[in-house]
């Protein structure tokens, strides 16, 4: 996330890096009634009754460990029937942040630069930590993007089915009709 999208976001909760104890700090971040009707119109929900972050952030020089854990209550409508039903959700979490690192520059190689860009990528490795931007981290922008993260792309209803139509009889072939004149029936 840039730091201006923090901003806009329904839910800021900024920390500085340099606030962080090196045992670990505990931080809950509890959305306000205001907060949840904006979070609810941000994901497109009915509803959001509850959105509560409880935090362990560890420092380590300027990189930053988070564990914890997102829970909420909300609605979802049904992709079946359209009513909303009630959400419960618990979502455990850990990320790493570090400095927010300037771009390296393209290596000069003393072979003719011909326009083309090498990727290395590693299959077997973690993620890259996430940017510590202006020496914070904002722990609303964390808990949104978990939240976004664990909804149900396509919510059903507890026992709502879709139910198929029954097919229709495919009306009768002319043919079949000329043979029964054929026969005398």
């Amino acid at each position: 996330m840039t730091p201006d999208a923090g901003s806009t976001l329904p839910l800021h909760r900024p920390i500085r890096v340099d606030e962080i104890k090196l045992r670990g700090s505990h931080i809950t971040v509890r959305a306000e009634a205001a907060e949840l009707a904006g979070i609810a119109r941000m994901l497109d929900l009915p509803s959001v009754e509850s959105l509560e972050g409880r935090y362990v952030l560890t420092r380590s020089g300027e990189r930053v460990k988070l564990e914890g854990e997102i829970k909420a209550t909300l609605h979802q409508s049904c992709i079946v029937t359209l009513d909303p039903f009630p959400v419960s959700i618990a979502v455990p979490l850990k990320l790493d942040f570090a400095p927010d690192a300037p771009e390296n520059p393209r290596r000069k190689s003393d072979d003719k630069d011909d326009g083309k860009i090498d990727i290395e990528v590693r299959l077997n490795e973690d993620d890259p930590p996430e940017p510590i931007l202006d020496g914070g981290i904002d722990l609303g922008a964390v808990t949104l993007e978990f939240l976004a993260l664990a909804l149900d792309p396509y919510p059903r209803k507890p026992g709502a089915a879709f139910a198929e139509p029954a097919p229709e009889e495919p009306p009768e072939s002319p043919f079949a009709a000329l043979s029964r004149l054929k026969r005398g029936e």
